[in-house]
This record gives structure tokens, C-alpha cells and sequence, in this order.
């Protein structure tokens, strides 16, 4: 085969066979699905040599400003970034099996913008309270309950299992996830398919301490249940994400809360957390976040009241006395005008 004429579609075909061994169901997913929706329609028909830096950048700028080739609007920054990450890959993946050299080494990625955090206020947060603690009847609701002081993912909780809480040590373990996947193949009959699968890395398995108080409310209910059976039904049939994503948004309406996504339950959580002094090494671990990094870049951010006091640390130790040597409390400060103040 002569590798100036491998055609970029083909290198995809051959990168993703290849993902298709080493990755999760849900994360090959997730790659063909960029593959055959934005880098294939785009450049596919071009030969693999031809991927320069020039054509990498402007293809990153029709991304940015016009999207898919079927749709209207632009891609967002993390979206084209998330396209880019692949891309390179597949131009790596180029690079070693057809030892092309220099392929788009000078591309340069869009600007990462950062979105602010949504997060429930104070009042929303006793709006919701009040209401789940007064539906604890509704398991659903003692679930959103426990998302919220515990941070666990809309696929976390919809994957729970009473097995996987100790009552006794009061912990609650995460070793599983559900979501709706893209199916592969022209042949497929529905588009999507749900699927239950370990999380997503290594981090995110992982045991969180559970409050007193949810403890409690847990010991009420667990009567009803047995081991094998999902936490939110009581059963051997879970919930699906976007079904609890679907109840979620009838409790908001109900307990007078704006309509929110179902993640802002773990934001407000995190938030929470480090208002309350949390380290960051014990929060990232019960966030499941693979890297500390993550939690400061997302969720520790200082208000401006914090940045005051830090602020006055500073002069903490200027002695008073030396302070008050300088007639500071008789300095006359002249206006514009000229006259004294």
C-alpha cells in the first residue's frame, strides 16, 4: 500500500478498530461517534500525508464557527478541544503504523474557556431539603437526598445497589455506572442502548462516608429491600439516567426550585465541601476525580470575602505601636480643591 494515499477515513477506521480492544464499550462509543460525525464528513477524503498544520487549524476554525457539516452553529471550545484530543491521536496512531513524520506538529488548539459553576443557593438548597425530607416515602426522593450529600453522579445512583451500602460502617461504595451509549454498526436497529459498566476510571470506584442523618433514613427503609436489588426501585430493574433526570426536574417544579440539570447536585455538594474547610486531597477522593488538580481548577476558588482576610494576613505582625508613631490618625487629607479633609 502506498501510504501517500491513505485516506484519512482509513486511519480512522484502523485507529478506532484499534481502541475497539483497549477501551470500555462506552468510551469506544463516545470515540467513534466524534469519528463519524465530525472528523470523517470534514477530512476523511483527504490522503493522511496531507494533514498538515494548516489544514489541522482550519479545520479546529470551521469547527469553532459553523459545527457539523449537517447543522447550524458553532462547536464549543471544549467540544472542538474533545475533537482535537481524538484527532491527534489519530494522527500519532498515522505516524506509527505508516511512519509518516510531522504531521500538523505545529496545530494549535482553541483557547479553553472556563464556564461558571452553577450551583444551588442557599435557599433553593432548604427548598429542595424540605421537600425530600418530607417524600422520604419516595425512595427516588431519598436517593436525591443522598446525590446531594454525597456527590454521586446522576449513572452513580441510578447503578447503586444495597449491597454496595454498609449501614454498619456507614459508608456507601461506587463500583458501577449506567448510561445511554451510541450503538456502533449500520445494522443496529435503535440508536442508543443502556448499558451498566464499572465508572469510568480508577478514581471514580471508591467508598464515601455517609452523614448520620442519611445513615438513619437508610437503616428506615432497608427493610424493603434485598442485597441484589437497585437502590431507587427496590428491585432487580434499575432506573434509567434520564428517566431520574426526568423525576429530578418534577421535584424542582414542586419544591419551587429553578429548573437546573441534575449535575448541579454534585457541584453543589463540592461547594459545600470546601466552604466548609474540606482538604483537597479527601474531597477529590470523594468527588472520584483521578487528580487533585481537578478539584482545585473546578471547584476551589476563593470569594472576594476569603481574598480580604487572606489579604489582611499581610499586616498582621506590623506592630501597632510602630504604626501609631507615624501620626497616622492626624494626617489631614487635602480634597481636589485644595481644602482639607
Amino acid at each position: 500500500m502506498n501510504e501517500r494515499k491513505v485516506l484519512v477515513s482509513e486511519v480512522c477506521d484502523g485507529w478506532l478498530h484499534m481502541k475497539r480492544l483497549r477501551t470500555k464499550q462506552s468510551t469506544y462509543a463516545k470515540y467513534s461517534d466524534i469519528v463519524k460525525k465530525h472528523i470523517q464528513p470534514a477530512i476523511g477524503d483527504l490522503p493522511i500525508s496531507e494533514i498538515s498544520s494548516s489544514k489541522m487549524n482550519e479545520f479546529i476554525y470551521d469547527k469553532l464557527h459553523f459545527g457539523r457539516l449537517d447543522s447550524q452553529g458553532p462547536l464549543s471550545s471544549k467540544t472542538v478541544r474533545d475533537i482535537c484530543t481524538i484527532l491527534k491521536s489519530i494522527i500519532r496512531y498515522a505516524q506509527s503504523e505508516y511512519h509518516l513524520n510531522h504531521l500538523a506538529s505545529n496545530a494549535v488548539l482553541p483557547k479553553r474557556v472556563r464556564t461558571s459553576l452553577q450551583i444551588l443557593n442557599e435557599d433553593e438548597v432548604k427548598r429542595l431539603e424540605q421537600y425530600l425530607l418530607s417524600h422520604l416515602g419516595e425512595i427516588r426522593c431519598t436517593g436525591l437526598l443522598l446525590c446531594l450529600y454525597t456527590g454521586l453522579r446522576l449513572g452513580e445512583i441510578c447503578a447503586l445497589k444495597w449491597k454496595d451500602i454498609d449501614l454498619k460502617g456507614e459508608t456507601v461504595h461506587v463500583g458501577h455506572t449506567i448510561q445511554r451509549i451510541p450503538l456502533i454498526g449500520e445494522n443496529a436497529e435503535k440508536k442508543t442502548s443502556v448499558i451498566l459498566d464499572r465508572p469510568k476510571s480508577d478514581a471514580s470506584q471508591r467508598t464515601i462516608p455517609l452523614p448520620h442523618f442519611i445513615t438513619a433514613i437508610l437503616k428506615e427503609i432497608y427493610c424493603q429491600a434485598f442485597e441484589d436489588a437497585f437502590f431507587l426501585t427496590n428491585t432487580l430493574k434499575y432506573i434509567e439516567p434520564r428517566n431520574y433526570q426526568y423525576f429530578f426536574k418534577r421535584v424542582l417544579e414542586k419544591s419551587g426550585v429553578r429548573n437546573v440539570n441534575f449535575h448541579i447536585l454534585r457541584h453543589t455538594f463540592a461547594t459545600r465541601c470546601v466552604a466548609a474547610g474540606f482538604d483537597t486531597k479527601s474531597l477529590s477522593e470523594i468527588l472520584g476525580h483521578s487528580d487533585t488538580a481537578i478539584t482545585l481548577n473546578y471547584y476551589v476558588h476563593s470569594t472576594l470575602e476569603t481574598k480580604r482576610k487572606q489579604m489582611e494576613l499581610v499586616c498582621r505582625d506590623v506592630s501597632l505601636a510602630i504604626f501609631l508613631e507615624t501620626g497616622y490618625d492626624k494626617i489631614r487629607v487635602k480634597t481636589s480643591g485644595g481644602a482639607e479633609g
